[in-house]
């Protein structure tokens, strides 16, 4: 069956788009938990919202995923669908390696994506078909080559370096300083190391969903309560917000409380990587406020170094061609299969024969004798079965058997 990639990223949509999709995404699963989706894998991330389904035939399939996610959208919203990109077969494939290794994200060689690539293997549970798993499980492989052997993770760096960048250009080093983190999820724990790297210790976590206890027992950081977000607002001298959207698209911090918490202090950056937006857009207007957002984040992402794009691109080729190779010969597992039963059927005649005739020892030697020659004579068939797979003469191999031997290969 097909596999196909159908979706949109941060340079179709805008991000507050983006956003929309996200909410949605329980909705549009379900939808396609009730269609005749045999495998579905959701990469929904900041700067991306992806499908990769697994589906008997590929128009079918398609129509189904793009009407499940229509119907889940509102109706202001079902224009995205109209955006949606679509890969199939080789093409998603491709895509999916090159977007794991980093080089379709908005800043090219970020660190996150490989981690949220296994995040949605591992959510999808037993929404993904084996097909699915043999398809991310390549993915992340090739992207562990490119991290390692390209320097791509040297020419680009992750979103929330790029926005700590910001804030050091514009405002002060970020070492010795106060800092309150807004958010608990995996991009929280990202930030998190990244301050603790450039020398920032007085790390302080608000979760919007109470979870910044839990946060704190793993991580260097204060927990603050609802009741002390106040307090903690105005003793800061950073606001980092990363809650992942958890309150769908309603602002975590709104203009009024940065307005009251902040009157008469000095002037605060705001660094907001939440897809959905954190910080309520017009807090940008208070004088004493420096937001900064993901799109400009993203805008403000350095360009790739040539040759380690062009060396993550050979090692990704490369990827592509092991995994089709390997798929391409798995489509001989029948015929193999097929013949290997054949076969043994008369090896284990054979060995019954002899427990019969023989003493145990004597009758054991000649089990392991025989199926030690069945093993021998099955090795080239089924290399060569797998070889015509990649070339497209299976059809004739399988003929052949069922002429010479009689044996039926299942479709």
């Amino acid at each position: 069956m097909p596999v196909t990639s159908v979706g949109v990223n941060h340079n179709l949509v805008a991000l507050d788009e983006l956003a929309r999709l996200s909410v949605a995404s329980e909705q549009i699963l379900a939808r396609l938990d009730r269609a005749d989706v045999p495998g579905r894998i959701l990469l929904n991330t900041c700067n991306r919202f992806e499908l990769y389904v697994e589906t008997p035939t590929f128009h079918g399939g398609l129509e189904l995923v793009l009407a499940a996610v229509r119907d889940a959208l509102a109706p202001a919203d079902q224009h995205l669908v109209d955006q949606f990109e679509v890969y199939a077969a080789d093409a998603a494939v491709q895509h999916l390696l090159e977007v794991a290794s980093g080089l379709d994200s908005m800043v090219v060689g970020e660190a996150e994506i490989i981690g949220q690539v296994r995040g949605a293997l591992t959510t999808a549970g037993p929404r993904a078909s084996a097909a699915l798993h043999r398809l991310f499980d390549a993915a992340l492989t090739t992207a562990k080559a490119v991290a390692s052997e390209s320097g791509l993770g040297e020419a680009g760096r992750s979103l929330a370096q790029v926005g700590l960048d910001l804030v050091e250009a514009r405002h002060f080093p970020l070492a010795g300083r106060r800092v309150l983190l807004i958010g608990t999820g995996s991009y929280a724990r990202v930030v998190t190391a990244a301050l603790l790297r450039r020398g920032c210790t007085d790390l302080s976590v608000y979760s919007p969903s109470g979870r910044a206890e839990q946060f704190a027992t793993s991580h260097d950081v204060r927990p603050v309560t609802e009741a002390e977000l106040d307090a903690a607002l105005a003793a800061t001298e950073l606001v980092i917000t990363c809650s992942g959207g958890q309150h769908r698209g309603e602002p975590v911090l709104g203009t009024f409380q940065l307005a009251a918490t902040r009157a008469g202090a000095p002037l605060l950056p705001v660094l907001d990587l939440s897809l959905s937006g954190d910080v309520a857009a017009d807090a940008d207007k208070l004088a004493n406020v420096d937001l900064i957002d993901l799109d400009e984040v993203g805008a403000a992402a350095p360009a790739a170094q040539t040759a380690a794009v062009l060396r993550a691109r050979d090692l990704v080729n490369r990827g592509v061609e092991t995994y089709l190779h390997l798929e391409q010969g798995r489509q001989a597992t029948p015929a193999v299969t097929a013949i290997r039963a054949h076969v043994t059927q008369f090896i284990e005649r054979e060995i019954e024969s002899a427990n019969r005739r023989y003493d145990a020892e004597t009758a054991a030697a000649v089990a392991h004798s025989l199926r030690r020659v069945s093993n021998a004579l099955l090795h080239t068939p089924s290399l060569r079965a797998a070889e015509l797979a990649r070339t497209g003469g299976l059809d004739d191999y399988s003929h052949a058997l069922h002429t010479l031997f009689g044996i039926e290969i299942p479709r």
